[in-house]
């Protein structure tokens, strides 16, 4: 970078006052359009401050090499010697980083080395450490698909424990991540998933896993293992996760022809269901399916309808209130939502009502 701004910056890389030395680095690091060269100089003070007596330039440094591994990984690999002696650090949130650092950089045969390690202290460092390792493994499943095994089990593991909501978002999404985009590790990430369900306080996740079950659930080789967990939900939850469940339930109907009795005796008990969402989303399914036409069920059941939900609720609005005889057409509901527009006059009506 040919400027006078940057020249003034890498001589901040040999200032006497450690602060100014890492700004430095880091401004560097954090450029659009830095070269290698560049990239080096500010990697090799990062370095030197692993080494630091300091805990707040070690934190410091192994935090901002952690960022800087995840666009340029072969740049921070020669400080994997020095990372690997921050493993043991005693303070936690540095030995995470470092270990989620190597994890962006190491080779395949040492992933199951630093997986035991860092499953070691993980009840002793905070979400937001725990969600950085969560993205490291997501990284890492990207990166050595063969080892979706070893990172899928520590992901279970970690959804078994406490944690916030974010948390728990973080893993799931990466669990997710990995099911779509290794056929593999499929069946192993939807039988977690369904694991996870069972004891679920966060209706958004419940709801979000049970549409992935709903989807790739039919297309396992036994689909039958995960009706047991999709029913629970229909029994034991409240309405939104209920109402996702049906749903899902309708769809291993609508693809399996082997299941279609047993989905239909289910949907029928859901019809008494207290919550009316619930119910007719039951009855819809239930009504749809019993005629067993694959077309129908391609339509209304597997393919969901590629239109906008705000205007076709108000178009069904509309419709109950116009006094009509012909049907009510979908086809009318536009798939993009069409701002609604306010009647000229209507903000002075309002303001005139209330005086």
């Amino acid at each position: 970078t040919d400027s006078p701004m940057y020249d003034f910056i890498d001589s901040c890389l040999r200032h006497k006052n450690e602060m100014v030395i890492y700004e430095a680095a880091s401004t560097i690091v954090s450029l659009k359009c830095v070269t290698p060269k560049e990239l080096s100089s500010a990697v090799n003070v990062l370095q030197l401050f692993i080494s630091s007596p300091k805990p707040v330039l070690r934190y410091a440094a192994v935090r901002t090499l952690n960022k800087v591994a995840i666009q340029y990984p072969a740049a921070v690999t020669a400080c994997n010697v020095d990372l690997e002696t921050l493993i043991t650090d005693s303070n936690r949130s540095i030995a995470t980083l470092a270990i989620t650092t190597l994890l962006k950089t190491g080779n395949e045969a040492g992933v199951d080395r630093l997986m035991k390690q860092i499953s070691s202290f993980l009840s002793e460092i905070s979400d937001q450490f725990k969600t950085v390792v969560v993205d490291a493994i997501k990284s890492l499943c990207q990166k050595f698909p063969r080892k979706h095994t070893v990172l899928m089990t520590f992901l279970s593991n970690m959804l078994r424990e406490e944690g916030g909501y974010e948390y728990k978002k973080a893993i799931v999404n990466t669990i997710i991540s990995i099911v779509e985009e290794n056929p593999e590790a499929k069946e192993a990430g939807l039988a977690h998933l369904c694991e996870f369900i069972e004891d679920c306080e966060h209706t958004s996740l419940a709801t979000r896993i049970l549409h992935l079950l709903g989807r790739e659930g039919p297309r396992t080789t036994t689909p039958a293992k995960y009706i047991r967990y999709i029913y629970n939900r229909v029994i034991l939850e409240n309405a939104p996760v209920r109402a996702a469940a049906v749903s899902a339930l309708a769809k291993f109907g609508a693809a399996s022809e082997d299941l279609l009795s047993n989905i239909l005796v289910l949907l029928q008990r859901t019809t008494l269901d207290q919550d009316d969402e619930v119910r007719d989303r039951a009855t819809f399914y239930y009504q749809l399916l019993k005629h067993n036409d694959k077309a129908l069920n391609s339509a209304y059941i597997l393919n969901s309808m590629n239109v906008s939900l705000p205007s076709l609720e108000r178009l069904l609005h509309r419709y109950t209130i116009d006094p009509t005889t012909k049907p009510f057409d979908v086809r009318s509901v536009p798939v993009e939502a069409v701002p609604v527009e306010q009647p000229k006059g209507s903000i002075f009506k309002l303001i005139l009502l209330f005086k």
